[in-house]
Parts: structure tokens; C-alpha cells; sequence
């Protein structure tokens, strides 16, 4: 086989992936989420609940900027608020369902990908493609 026949097909697949990604974020109304915010979720995500300031402290953020990106997160039903039993003045975040989710986005995305798979092929294609996923993730062990 070519080089280019097995690069071309390669890229099929690919551009079915990355499509399959953007339908799933266009789906979740969440397109405009930057590499960035998807580090920040996962920071709070592996934290569990933090202040506020924990994003600027961590990220070298200004307070506004901050603020901006809860607001985002909050309007994306991402994030909820809450006030700190122990100092009513400092403001806990932590992630919902959804942004614990998208957090391990790249569990989503595959997850996804593999039910639009499903759909096209059939369970002889779906073994062969398993094996082959898993002699290709063999070759780095």
C-alpha cells in the first residue's frame, strides 16, 4: 500500500473525529470554549472545590479575568458558587455534572466517536477495528 492511499484514509477518519467533536460541543452550546477554560475545569475538576482566587493564583489570572471566566462557566451551567462555611467572605466554586464531564472531555469525545462508529459498522468491522486500535496502541508498550 502507498504512503498517500493510507495518509488519505487516515485523514478520513480524522476529520470524522474532529467533526464528531465539534457536533458534540455545538450540541452541549459550548463551541466557544477555549483550550484554555478546558485547563482551567480540569484544574477545579482535580481539586474538587476551590476560592475563587484559586484560578488566579494558578493561572497568573487577574481577578476580573477571573471573574469573567466564572461568569462564563456559570451561564454554561459549568460551575456552581458557594460561600465558605468557615469565612462567609470567600466564594467556593466547584464543577456540575456537566463540567465535571466536560472536564475529561476527552472521555466525551471518545465516547461519542464510538457510538457514531457503532452506527456505520457493523460488529465484524467493529472487532477488526478494536483489534487493529489495540495492535496500534501495542506498538509504543
Amino acid at each position: 500500500m502507498e504512503k498517500e492511499t493510507l495518509r488519505a484514509s487516515f485523514n478520513k477518519f480524522l476529520k470524522l473525529y474532529l467533526d464528531s467533536c465539534k457536533e458534540l460541543y455545538e450540541r452541549m452550546n459550548l463551541q466557544e470554549l477555549t483550550g484554555k477554560q478546558f485547563r482551567y475545569l480540569r484544574a477545579i475538576e482535580k481539586e474538587k472545590e476551590v476560592p475563587m482566587a484559586f484560578l488566579a493564583e494558578r493561572f497568573n489570572l487577574a481577578k476580573p479575568t477571573v471573574t469573567e471566566i466564572i461568569r462564563k462557566f456559570e451561564d454554561n451551567d459549568l460551575i456552581q458558587r458557594k460561600r465558605s462555611e468557615s469565612d462567609a467572605r470567600v466564594v467556593l466554586i466547584s464543577l456540575t455534572e456537566q463540567g465535571k464531564t466536560l472536564a475529561n472531555t476527552n472521555q466525551l469525545e471518545s465516547a461519542y466517536m464510538v457510538e457514531k462508529l457503532m452506527s456505520k459498522l457493523n460488529d465484524i468491522e467493529l472487532n477488526d477495528l478494536k483489534r487493529l486500535f489495540d495492535k496500534i496502541g501495542d506498538v509504543h508498550s
